[in-house]
This record gives structure tokens, sequence and C-alpha cells, in this order.
């Protein structure tokens, strides 16, 4: 599968007036893509202690994304003219992640990407204001007007299988979405070896089950699952998104309390 990742690149710049914003360029470049190039750079917590714990997956995507399109991080409220900020044509590609960037850019997207062969979008919202309803809504009509499969998982890790079956094989070949684990367990409920199925698309599935490891299921196993998903860290936006009535951080935190309620449990001899 070839994905190309349109995204906002970090710069030095910042807003002059109230008329002029600057976008979220963290998501993308600190967590998203160094996790698909199973760059070390997507992992910022373990420091001198780090035994790479991503390192028996087979994780490096390089080969898979066809291009990156950095755009800028800030620009006018509004955009008269979108399109002077992308390129005439991408290359071609099955599904475009487009992560933190301008709303009135990304409207403009869908007729581009059909038109360079694409065939999905999946844009992730990891703060409460990346995409605005309207938006959102807009741009499903041009991607039904295009014939292209969508999804707007509110964060990243809130993404499932659905009615499309290009963005099912994404979660599949790459293994990220709503986050999945396989526990391998003792007679005393003792976690002796936990697998990562699903990931949060930022790798933090990783972190996780490496310290699930020698828990006991329960209380303990769901203290661990607190500690070191948000010391990751998880980058979910922490102020309340009005559509779901709570922080795009905490349901991350959901996300990953229901890995390990829903784990597959392997009963160890």
């Amino acid at each position: 599968m070839k994905l190309l990742i349109i995204c906002s690149e970090k710069t030095d710049l910042l807003p002059k007036d109230l008329f002029e914003i600057k976008l979220d360029t963290r998501f993308a470049n600190i967590k998203f893509i160094p996790h698909f190039q199973d760059d070390p750079l997507a992992c910022n917590l373990c420091g001198k202690k780090c035994f790479w714990c991503r390192g028996q997956y087979d994780l490096d995507f390089s080969d898979n994304i066809v291009d990156i399109i950095k755009l800028p991080d800030v620009y006018p409220l509004l955009l008269d003219h979108p399109l002077e900020h992308l390129p005439e044509k991408f290359k071609e590609h099955d599904v475009a992640v487009i992560i933190g960037i301008h709303q009135d850019i990304l409207v403009e997207l869908p007729k581009l990407i059909k038109e360079s062969g694409g065939k999905a979008i999946i844009v992730p919202e990891e703060g409460h204001d990346w995409v605005s309803r309207w938006t959102r809504d807009e741009t499903i009509e041009k991607c039904l007007e295009y014939g292209l499969e969508y999804a707007f998982p509110k964060p990243f890790c809130a993404l499932t299988y659905g009615k499309f079956q290009l963005i099912n094989d994404f979660i599949d070949e790459f293994k990220v979405g709503k986050p999945k684990l396989r526990l391998f367990v003792d007679q005393e409920d003792i976690i002796q070896k936990a697998e990562v199925i699903i990931s949060a698309p930022c790798g933090n599935g990783y972190n996780v089950a490496k310290h699930l490891v020698g828990k006991k299921l329960g209380e303990e196993a769901k203290k661990c699952v607190a500690k070191y998903w948000h010391s990751f860290p998880c980058m979910g936006g922490m102020h309340i998104d009005p559509e779901i009535g709570d922080t795009i951080l905490h349901i991350g935190g959901y996300m990953h309390y229901a890995s390990l309620d829903n784990a597959e449990i392997i009963r160890c001899e």
C-alpha cells in the first residue's frame, strides 16, 4: 500500500497578530512519521534505559511512503487561495494521511488526491480545533463526489474497522488504530509476555506493552496502563472538545484502557 503524508513543517515563525494562526506540528513530525519509519526519534521516553521495545516488530514502512508533503505552520485565519500552497499533482498513492494542516487547504484535497490516483484519506484530529464540523462535512461531501474512502478519527488511536475496505486494510497492514493487545498470563494472573496486535499510530502501544510484563491483571495492570500511556507522552489536546464532551487526550487514554480490558488472553502452562 502506497502512502502520501501531508502535514505541517515546524518553524520558528509566530503569528504576527490575531488574524494569523500557528498549527500543531508535533504529532506528525515527532510521533507519527518517525513511528512509520521505525525511527528512535519516535520514542523520547526511556533515554539511556531504552532497549527499543519495538525492535521485535517489523515497523519500517519507509518504502510504503511515496512522499511527505510539508506545508507551512503559520497562516492567515482564512486563505483566499489555498491551492497555491500545494503541488499541482501528488505522486501516485493509495491512501493520503493528512495531519494538522490548514482547514481551507484540507477541503481542496479530495479532488487533487483523486486526480493523483489516491483512493482514501485519513484525517486524524488530535486537537479540538484541528478540523471543524463544517470542514469535516464539506470534505466528506467532496470525498463522496470523487469516490474516495475517508476516516476522521478523533484522536488517531480511535481509528477502527468500518465500511471502507482500503482503510481496513490500512489498519491491518500498518498495525495502527485502536490499540489491541495479546497477553500471555500465568496461573497467578501475572503477565509474562505482552504482544501488540494494533498500536496507537504514535507508537504508544509498544511502550505500554513493555511495562505490562510482570504486572498482575486487574488494578495493577490498569495503573500501569494509566502511568505509561500518559507519560509516553500522549499529545492529544487537553481542551474540552464540544462534540465529544471531553478532552481528546482523555479519549486516547480510554482507548488504551480498553486495550487492556479487551486484550486477547493466552494462559501459560
